[in-house]
């Protein structure tokens, strides 16, 4: 069967900030599903950094051309052989770690780290083999999912049921960016109420990650990032200060703030994270502080730096400090997705504020421009 699909033929972008169309959305060829994997008809995707640091070069995938997208939401049309938990009608999110509830990870509750995830850079289904094709070209699909696209073949394990009553560009955005900066502060942070807590960066992540620390009971909820917009959006989502980097030095404000006692969190959301950057956010924590990082780091950063004037290496032994990371916000897709989305219904998480700008799939360029751009706390693409 023939569908549309955005596509990467090869990593590398001259200017990381400038997307140059250098996604192309073509008609490719889809395989109907094999034995436990089912083939969903998209509905909408949220743009994420993930995909552009794949499509950049700074997230390694071993097949190019690629398709793009892993944070989506449709509808089941047609279930393989041995698959008995869906069926064909079901309104499904993604999950870009198919978890398979048997491994030792996923044996103790954590299905977020199953060992399927070595599978998720190879650009093949779980099988090492692909399910689209460009004519004899075999297109791959990034985390197991591609799902920039009209439709798609994944494993049965990579999509979770949900209620059919939640607009599919909301139960896409719980598949990724929702359940990731909404985990990093309610599970792997340890906020109670009344700590001070440091966001850096304010995109479709950090966002959730503001929501998570207010409802952990946070009093002070400092945002920290350079551009007017993202600010004025996050004192919207609970942000109770801000701070514009270029102008004003986080630590010393954070130190004002607190009467020199720091905060207890930092969560480090910006698109990527270097020694110096991770840096920045460690010192803005104080005794017995945590940094908790959720950014994809590239392959060649080796170490965080801990600032002299933040106290060093000296003070994470004796201040008791603390370095986290963070995968998928520290819990398993199957309890975090409709976990999110019964919160949603309740009014509980004001998730349809997140969308700021809908794209149709052939505007995937433009809406990784805007992303760039930080016009957007989400893109979607409506597919």
């Amino acid at each position: 069967m023939k569908v549309e699909a955005a596509i990467v033929d090869e990593p590398g972008i001259e200017g990381r900030h400038e997307s140059h169309g250098n996604i192309r959305v073509d008609e490719v060829e889809l395989d109907d599903p094999k034995v436990n994997e089912v083939q969903v008809d998209m509905k909408n995707a949220g743009v994420c950094h993930s995909d552009w640091h794949v499509a950049s070069g700074d997230l390694p995938m071993d097949h190019f051309p690629i398709t793009l997208g892993h944070e989506g939401s449709g509808v089941v049309s047609q279930v393989g052989e041995g698959v008995t938990h869906l069926e064909e009608g079901d309104h499904v999110t993604l999950s870009w770690i198919p978890s398979c509830g048997r491994c030792e990870p996923c044996a103790k509750g954590n299905q977020h780290l199953c060992v399927r995830g070595r599978f998720i850079e190879r650009g093949t289904l779980l099988d090492d083999t692909f399910r689209l094709h460009d004519g004899d070209t075999d297109v791959g699909q990034i985390l197991l999912n591609g799902c920039f696209a009209s439709s798609i073949t994944v494993p049965a394990d990579s999509v979770v049921k949900v209620q059919r009553d939640v607009p599919h560009e909301i139960s896409c955005l719980v598949g990724c960016c929702v359940a990731t900066g909404f985990g990093a502060a309610r599970n792997r942070a340890n906020i109670s109420p009344g700590d001070t807590v440091v966001h850096f960066g304010f995109g479709g992540v950090g966002a959730n990650a503001v929501l998570g620390s207010v409802a952990q009971g946070a009093s002070q909820v400092v945002v920290v990032d350079p551009l007017d917009q993202r600010r004025e959006w996050a004192e919207e989502f609970g942000a109770t200060h801000t701070v514009d980097p270029e102008e004003e030095d986080p630590m010393a404000f954070v130190e004002s703030l607190t009467d020199g006692t720091m905060a207890d969190t930092a969560i480090y959301t910006g698109s990527l994270g270097d020694a110096e950057s991770l840096g920045e956010a460690y010192s803005t924590v104080g005794n017995r502080g945590e940094l908790i990082s959720v950014a994809s780091n590239t392959l060649e950063v080796d170490h965080i730096d801990f600032p002299v004037e933040a106290g060093g290496v000296n003070q994470f032994t004796f201040g008791e400090r603390e370095a986290r990371g963070t995968l998928y916000g520290g819990w398993s897709p199957r309890h975090a997705i409709p976990t999110l989305l019964d919160m949603y219904e309740k009014g509980d998480l004001p998730l349809d504020d997140l969308v700021t700008g809908t794209y149709p799939i052939d505007g995937v360029n433009d809406a990784f421009d805007d992303m760039l751009k930080g016009n957007n706390i989400r893109g979607v693409l409506e597919l």
